[in-house]
């Protein structure tokens, strides 16, 4: 067992130096270089000023907003919502290292166990809805379906698009004869349990649509129905491996080019992406037939500078797209509306039009802040009451935009769309700012009482010492540096570090980090780790003497109000000589 978990750490730190964690992370995140580090806006929360900083020199990432940081097995198992184990194996196929069988906790090998479960699964079900819609006389229904949408087999062979059969228990056969587990099949959503013992297939006569993460593998589907029957699209239920709100569908396939471009084309439905990359555009991905969330948007924006939406000119289109404005702009990724004619949607324009004039509809769009107040003005006939509506709801989320330059500019964009002073815009903006923040403000007050500013400079500064001038540590030790701490997480990172020296002398910063239990702790090591030093080697000295100053200040203070408690005279005696060494 030893040796097992020797040569899994092993397995371990071969990744470490196999990855660049700024390149494995400049495949998601969009990252420009600072000094020696590099910034980019942060994947994890909402922001518009970059504070996601990755070091190549420590092989590490760490948020300055959300404090979320680590090595390349934090951000993948973070990013990609997988475990450990997982992000171990991931990137031990994707970097080529081997590795050994390792030691798991009970709690983490089961929930590893599941979600291996589940995508085998989710993989012998789309072999067989692609099989049965390839080659099964049972599959005609689909084939004439794709055929009058004009998807080719070239793309059905890309996307293993399938189809599954009207019998209750055409996959269920299926399964059994794969020896799968039934009811790993239920948890992956793929079959339902019946109230008196079985189960029967959820999809039953719909064309299949897999839906792959971004390794490309398939964590759930999209079925639809061949007539008008409803629900017209069936997805697969939340699962341990598939969430709604955070897929987008083809985006495995064209972050890429997205990237090159700059430009993220959203579109509604899964036969419109396909449409699109038929025609040879590859920019494109489509919501699983839901609202545009946040998650979509914070993940679009790891890949694009801007996105166009492109939603069915029908009221559930264009309320879809106006549902979105707020997104876009707490995550400060600009968006467009493409408006497309009459009745079509992206599918029947592309197959019609062609690709160019698709281009050109995308090349017309308007932003999507014009486009919803345009929206909402055409909504009522009353010029006042109209006006009143569009301000209820456009004023709150101004107001949240935390770029003040940015909010100055749609605060100018409205007092022109609606006729209004700009000053009377500003007035409602601070009026709402004052209610909504007023919470805020006065957490922030009892933070400012409680806390010790000096203090918590003081804990920071000798973070920032330690890490960038590691010789210092067994003088900043011996000197009982420990007195001037007051952060618990600061106070934890000195005392096992003290630990590990006394055991093991010095150690890089790196290593002492992931043996801190603390999350919190964590966070002060990695956000010191990644400030510049806060002074020169020909300070460090001059800064050690002054910290060493204050504690035998400390010191002495202590030992005076000892002795005066206890009624020492001898000790009280003793304190000027005291003085008089240290400070002659």
């Amino acid at each position: 067992m030893k040796n097992s978990s020797v040569s899994y750490q092993a397995a371990k730190e071969e990744l470490k130096r196999a990855v660049d964690i700024v390149e494995l992370i400049g495949q998601f995140v969009q990252l420009r270089k600072a000094g020696q580090n590099f910034l980019g806006l942060c994947p994890f929360h909402s922001e518009k000023v970059p504070s996601f900083t990755v070091s190549p020199s420590k092989q590490m990432f760490h948020c300055f907003g959300c404090k979320k940081g680590g090595d390349i097995f934090a951000f993948w198992m973070a990013y990609h919502h997988v475990s450990f184990p997982q992000a171990m194996r991931d990137l031990a196929e994707r970097y080529h290292v081997s590795l050994p069988t390792g030691t798991l906790g009970p709690l983490e090998k089961a929930k590893f166990e599941l979600n291996e479960a589940l995508l085998e699964i989710n993989e012998i079900a789309a072999q067989y809805f692609h099989q049965l819609l390839k080659s099964s006389a049972k599959g005609e229904p689909g084939r004439r379906y794709f055929a009058r949408r004009a998807i080719p087999a070239e793309i059905i062979d890309e996307f293993r698009l399938g189809y599954a059969p009207k019998a209750w228990d055409g996959l269920i056969k299926f399964l059994k004869s794969k020896k799968a587990d039934l009811e790993k099949a239920r948890q992956a959503g793929l079959i339902i349990a019946k109230e008196k013992g079985g189960y029967y297939d959820r999809f039953r006569d719909r064309v299949m649509f897999p839906i792959f993460n971004m390794r490309g593998q398939v964590v759930g589907f999209g079925g639809r129905v061949l007539d008008d029957s409803l629900p017209k699209y069936l997805n697969t239920p939340e699962t341990p491996v598939f969430h709604k709100g955070k897929l987008l569908y083809g985006l495995h396939a064209s972050y890429q080019a997205i990237r090159k471009s700059g430009c993220a084309v959203i579109v509604e439905g899964y036969t419109d992406f396909l449409a699109l990359r038929k025609n040879g555009f590859h920019e494109a991905v489509a919501t699983l037939g839901t609202a545009l969330t946040r998650e979509h948007i914070r993940r679009l924006k790891g890949y694009a500078r801007e996105a166009i939406v492109v939603f069915d000119p029908d009221t559930a289109g264009k309320s879809a797209a106006m549902g979105s404005l707020s997104y876009f702009l707490d995550e400060g990724l600009p968006a467009r509306v493409a408006l497309l004619p009459g009745n079509e949607d992206p599918d029947s324009f592309v197959n019609k039009k062609g690709v160019v004039a698709f281009q050109g509809l995308l090349e017309n769009s308007v932003p999507m802040f014009d486009f919803f107040i345009d929206r909402k003005l055409s909504e009522k006939t009353d010029y006042i009451e109209n006006r009143v509506d569009l301000l209820k709801e456009i004023i709150p989320v101004l107001s949240e935009l935390r770029n003040s330059a940015q909010r100055s500019l749609y605060t100018r964009r409205l007092s022109e769309k609606l006729g209004i002073a700009e000053s009377a815009l500003i007035e409602e903006l601070e009026k709402w700012g004052r209610q909504r923040s007023w919470t805020a403000r006065q957490n922030d007050l009892v933070e400012k009482v409680t806390a010790s500013k000096a203090k918590r400079k003081d804990d920071l500064f000798l973070l920032n010492l330690l890490v960038n001038y590691p010789h210092i540590t067994q003088r900043v030790i011996n000197q009982d540096f420990r007195l001037l701490l007051s952060d618990p997480a600061v106070i934890q990172i000195f005392d096992s570090l003290a630990e590990m020296h006394a055991k093991e002398g010095p150690l890089p910063a790196a290593e002492v980090m992931d043996r801190l239990e603390a999350e919190d702790a964590k966070e002060r090591l990695r956000e010191a780790m990644l400030m510049a030093p806060f002074c020169d080697d020909n300070e460090v000295e001059l800064a050690l003497a002054e910290f060493e100053d204050r504690i035998q200040k400390i010191k002495i203070l202590e030992a005076k109000k000892k002795a005066l408690k206890k009624g020492d005279i001898e000790g009280l005696a003793k304190i000027p000589k005291l003085i008089r060494e240290r400070w002659g």
